[in-house]
């Protein structure tokens, strides 16, 4: 074997060794993070996946619902790809966008089964992450890892109209203490005025005496 074989072949196995290493780096990543379920049912592309379902988080939100189907369970996958034909994103996503594409493509397929399924409402939502469950109205867990990120969520399946969970409203806020006016300095009384003077007539000086 040549010097410039034996080269080649080093060269390819350390190539090889930093790219498993990277790999085992990439794979190892598994950030969790709670996004917030308000702000993507808002979004433009959730509504056109939903259409006419409705999608309620929360156990609590299928108290009472007529159910057609019950625990399903759907996996999303966000990754870097922009689209069908393989284009990646130039620069890699934030673990934010990673976690909403997971999302668009769960509620995608719980959309298409409630169809499926001549459900009229996607409720009882929580997130299911390797069997943990994740129960909150308002939040959805999502993993992100070197490029990709994943969501999983179970649901049931409903039809017909749904009730609107009843909460109770937040307390009011303790109403401000005003502090009560510092309590006024005593001050000692006027003195009365002096009386007013009187004036008695002096008596008349008796005149003198005659001499003899």
């Amino acid at each position: 074997m040549t010097t410039s074989s034996r080269l080649v072949r080093r060269t390819l196995a350390v190539a090889a060794a930093a790219l498993s290493a990277l790999a085992s780096t990439a794979q190892a990543r598994n950030v969790r993070l709670m996004e917030p379920v308000p702000d993507l049912t808002r979004a433009s592309r959730v509504h056109d996946i939903l259409g006419t379902l409705d999608l309620r988080f929360g156990s609590d939100s299928a108290r009472g619902a007529d159910l057609v189907r019950r625990d399903l369970v759907v996996k999303g996958v966000g990754t870097t790809k922009i689209n069908d034909v393989g284009e990646g994103d130039k620069v890699r996503p934030a673990d934010h966008e990673l976690c909403a594409r997971a999302f668009e493509d769960a509620v995608t397929q719980l959309a298409f089964t409630a169809r499926g399924s001549r459900a009229s409402a996607i409720v009882g939502v929580i997130s299911n992450y390797e069997g943990a469950v994740f129960d909150d109205p308002v939040h959805y867990e999502c993993h992100v890892g070197a490029l990709k990120a994943a969501v999983t969520l179970r649901a049931q399946l409903a039809r017909g109209a749904v009730a609107v969970p009843v909460m109770s409203p937040p307390p009011p806020p303790p109403a401000a203490v005003v502090p009560l006016p510092p309590a006024p300095i005593p001050v000692a009384p006027d003195a009365p005025p002096p009386p007013a003077a009187t004036f008695q007539p002096l008596p008349p000086v008796p005149a003198p005496a005659p001499r003899p």
